[in-house]
């Protein structure tokens, strides 16, 4: 992506140029754990989301890694899912063989013009099983709202510090989500350039991922669990543990058939994909593309996320991970 400014009747000091370059094999999720961007928990617990059907935004400041991270969770979607992705500028790559990437087109005259909001409309009629969309501005926030309302998960970056600034973006000028829709989102993660207390140094953490439960109408007020964080002293995310997840009780658990008696075992799932993905890291399997691999190994043996973690259901993955 090439941006100009030429001459210095704008810039005074002259000419700039702004260039950034984006690789033709993306980072995966694995080298995100590795780099410390995200924890195994983490990345397991959205696996579990995307898996699901649940609708997330990535929020962040500008360079915050938002669509790296965007382009990394995308090997957790299931592997036979069709997925359209809109984008103005080409920089995803999704690896499942029904991906349809369409990008928006500027023309002189506004009749000519494609942009993100006509897009969004024509994914509707396309039968997809996800929607991704690079960045969410505008007008085109309201139609991603109403895809979601009529069961098209979506998955977008956004801009936004914190969960008030992101409804207070969301419910007002020019998205216009009203009140009521915006629990069709159902979670937020935030990202962050931050500062390593050790090396002093500028890194890309995850520093807090939001459920979304509701609206109180009598209060006016979002309700929202704080499910992971990000510690800045020891450089490490925090999970507030079993028994807090609103996502994973209320809405993950049933579609496995679990009632809320024996809601646990979803907690277990997460701690044996937490398993398989720190083995990922130990293993060193950090291509994308070889991640796709074995993540879809796994989809291959779905018994395997029932397993709880011991020895035997270590032995079963370390075997599938290795020999996919």
């Amino acid at each position: 992506r090439l941006n100009v400014v030429f001459g210095d009747d704008v810039s005074r000091r002259g000419s700039n140029f702004t260039i950034r370059k984006f690789s033709k094999v993306p980072m995966s999720i694995v080298q995100l754990i590795k780099y410390g961007t995200l924890d195994a928990r983490i990345a397991a617990y959205l696996w579990m989301m995307l898996e699901s059907g649940m609708s997330m935004f990535i929020c962040g400041e500008t360079a915050s890694g938002k669509t790296t991270t965007l382009n990394a969770v995308t090997v957790f979607i299931r592997p036979t899912a069709r997925i359209v992705s809109i984008e103005d500028t080409p920089e995803l790559f999704v690896p499942h063989p029904n991906w349809i990437n369409e990008v928006t087109r500027r023309s002189e005259t506004q009749t000519s013009s494609i942009e993100l909001f006509d897009l969004l409309k024509s994914a509707l009629r396309q039968r997809p099983n996800y929607i991704i969309v690079g960045e969410i501005r505008s007008r085109e926030g309201n139609v991603a709202f109403q895809a979601i309302q009529t069961g098209h998960p979506v998955i977008s970056t956004f801009h936004a510090a914190n969960m008030q600034k992101l409804i207070q973006r969301i419910t007002g000028d020019p998205i216009n989500i009203p009140p009521t829709y915006v629990d069709n989102l159902n979670l937020v993660m935030f990202q962050s350039n931050v500062k390593n207390p050790k090396t002093n140094q500028l890194q890309r953490r995850v520093t807090a991922v939001h459920e979304i439960i509701g609206m109180d109408p009598v209060e006016k007020t979002y309700n929202f669990i704080e499910l992971f964080t990000w510690d800045p002293i020891t450089d490490t995310h925090t999970f507030r543990g079993i028994g807090n997840s609103y996502l994973l009780e209320y809405k993950v658990a049933p579609m496995k058939r679990l009632v809320h008696k024996d809601f646990r075992k979803i907690y277990d799932e997460l701690e044996l994909r937490a398993y398989l993905m720190q083995r990922l890291v130990e293993l060193s399997v950090e291509d994308y593309n070889e991640v796709y691999a074995r993540i879809s190994k796994i989809y291959e043996n779905p018994y395997l996320t029932s397993m709880k973690v011991d020895d035997y259901s270590k032995k079963v993955i370390d075997k599938i991970l290795r020999g996919a």
